[in-house]
């Protein structure tokens, strides 16, 4: 493995594969160039190990393929303690929530839809771009439309507070991909502020938590084109190792710790290897702000729906549903 330290490499090569064709150190950051050394397609779906990344960058350094494309951009201790605290207390009992909705992201080998996913501690914040089945279902049950194609997600709608503490992270977050991706940042922010379904007014419409959750090799599909991924992390409890952020095609990877920032090409594969508690202390809660493609493509100029008079509604329309139904099996025992 190839350990970035400062300005010093220390290496030991793993598979004969070093991705680096060249270093540029005449900037403050330094400036790496990398080839592709395996293929995409047969990382897929699948756990990385760590022996997948030949390169962990551990301080600032920006990565560009070998064709030209920035690949990442990685910053070490620039966001808020504070706001990262008050961020982690806000969600704190939102992360530890399991789910099955992660796909292939989760290790799924059967498929997402034969009812053989696996759960894993991961949720969303802010915005989204489609309705879940157990909502449907209650839409349907209720006789009330949805009043958009894009929703307000649990959190968000139900802890209205505890959102808004979250708040000045997810802006502090924004900030660096300003600066940091300008290109990719302009078009995302356009994109983002033709929708109410968005983050304050950031480029974000929507923010996935990740509690001790190491994601297989996977693309953000869903993701705006033209924009890029950005990862922070939330260390809590006794230290681990490992949970390396990174590309394994390109062999390269990135240790992203407490207040640091990482902006990526979400739209090849990445994932992490795995993390190494010290004990059932330790926690590692990822933070992924981006844009959902479907939010600016099914939402734009709508208007954002109040959750709980919607709320209030649905409730409603089932109460009348059962009352209908009761009546009726009334009359019949009769």
């Amino acid at each position: 493995m190839v350990g970035i330290h400062g300005s010093k490499i220390i290496s030991h090569k793993i598979r004969g594969m070093n991705p680096i064709i060249r270093v540029d150190k005449s900037g403050k950051v330094p400036v790496y160039t990398v080839k592709q050394i395996h293929e995409e397609a047969p990382f897929f779906g699948k756990p990385l190990k760590e022996s997948d990344f030949s390169i962990v960058l551990k301080s600032d350094a920006d990565v560009y393929t070998d064709d030209g494309y920035l690949l990442l951009r990685f910053r070490k201790s620039v966001l808020s303690k504070d706001h990262i605290d008050e961020a982690y207390n806000a969600l704190e009992t939102l992360i530890t929530k399991p789910t099955t909705d992660r796909g292939k992201a989760s290790g799924t080998k059967e498929g997402t839809r034969t009812g053989k996913k696996n759960k894993v501690r991961s949720n969303i914040i802010g915005y989204f771009d489609t309705w879940s089945v157990q909502q449907k279902y209650r839409f349907k049950v209720s006789g009330v439309k949805p009043p958009s194609r894009c929703r307000i997600t649990r959190f968000t709608a139900r802890e209205p507070e505890k959102w808004k503490r979250t708040i000045p992270l997810i802006e502090e977050i924004d900030a660096q991909y300003e600066n940091l991706c300008p290109s990719y940042y302009k078009s995302q922010s356009k994109a983002a502020a033709s929708t109410p379904f968005r983050i304050a007014k950031t480029a974000f419409s929507t923010v996935t938590t990740n509690l001790n959750f190491q994601t297989a090799a996977h693309y953000d599909k869903g993701d705006w084109d033209e924009g890029f991924g950005n990862l922070v992390v939330i260390e809590k409890g006794a230290p681990y190792k490992g949970a390396y952020t990174g590309f394994p095609a390109y062999g390269v990877a990135v240790d992203c710790r407490t207040g640091d920032f990482l902006a990526m090409d979400v739209h090849k594969i990445h994932g992490n290897s795995p993390m190494i508690p010290k004990d059932e202390s330790s926690k590692r809660l990822s933070l992924v702000c981006y844009l959902r493609k479907g939010i600016v493509e099914r939402c734009a100029e709508k208007e954002l729906y109040d959750p709980v008079a919607l709320e209030r509604r649905i409730t409603r329309g089932i109460e009348r549903k059962r009352g209908t139904k009761t009546r009726k099996l009334k009359r019949h025992e009769k």
